[in-house]
């Protein structure tokens, strides 16, 4: 938590004047990939002309869009996972916004590291954009698959600000990719598996390396499959970061 508070403060330094930004809410995806003799984890690298995050490695993710929210009226996630994501602030954030939630993280995660999370299939809706590439290849996203990890409000300072969901699955969910060369968007680069030891040894944000605390010790315990266990809540109050659990 001092790492949090520790980088907290230097974006108080860098806030711009006016009215602090409303936090948007968002989705990312880790996968895990537990066919070798240590478990992997694929992360990229954020271009360094990116105003979020530029040059940091993170998880494939992003905000929330109207697809998102179009489409998950035509699925439903567990209930221990809607308990686990519609918990806390604030009380618009209903069982479709967090079914939104998960379809946008496994969106992001094939528009930026080519990997598409889902079951050979149909799904009804109107598909365009990327979502449009899920139905050309049969491919129905699987949203229910996710498991909810953690979940982190951006502090006042950044230009861009989320209200992320961070959820896990196991790599066995993917149905394609994911594409380590011939990435579908320039949002990531030098997109890679990396191991818990490895990923150490990258540039990554203070809150990147909470989540992965998190992750690897519900691995070490084996429960990170179970959404029925409470997950971190992490965001600042009174000016300090405050790990709670929903």
């Amino acid at each position: 938590m001092a790492a949090l508070d520790a980088g907290r403060m230097r974006l108080d330094g860098r806030r711009p004047a006016g009215p602090t930004q409303r936090p948007r809410d968002a989705g990312t995806l880790i996968i895990v990939d537990e066919a070798g003799p240590a478990p992997r984890l694929l992360m990229g690298r954020r271009a360094a002309g990116h105003v979020f995050m530029p040059g940091r490695y993170v998880f494939p993710g992003g905000r929330v869009d109207a697809a998102d929210l179009a489409l998950a009226s035509a699925f439903t996630l567990p209930e221990p996972a809607l308990a686990r994501l519609c918990a806390g602030p604030p009380a618009r954030f209903d069982s479709r916004r967090a079914t939104a939630t998960a379809l946008a993280a496994i969106r992001e995660t094939f528009e930026e590291a080519g990997a598409m999370v889902g079951t050979p299939g149909a799904f009804e809706g109107r598909t365009t954009g990327f979502w449009g590439m899920f139905a050309e290849r049969g491919i129905r996203p699987d949203p229910g698959g996710l498991v909810p990890l953690a979940r982190a409000i951006t502090p006042p300072g950044p230009p861009r600000r989320y209200d992320t969901r961070f959820f896990c699955v196991s790599a066995t969910e993917m149905s394609h990719g994911p594409s380590l060369e011939d990435l579908p968007t320039d949002e990531l680069e030098a997109v890679e598996w990396f191991t818990f030891d490895q990923v150490k040894e990258l540039s990554l944000a203070a809150i990147t390396l909470r989540v992965l605390a998190d992750l690897e010790a519900r691995i070490a315990d084996g429960s990170w499959r179970d959404a029925t266990r409470p997950m971190p809540f992490y965001r600042v109050v009174r000016g300090r970061f405050v790990r709670d659990f929903l």
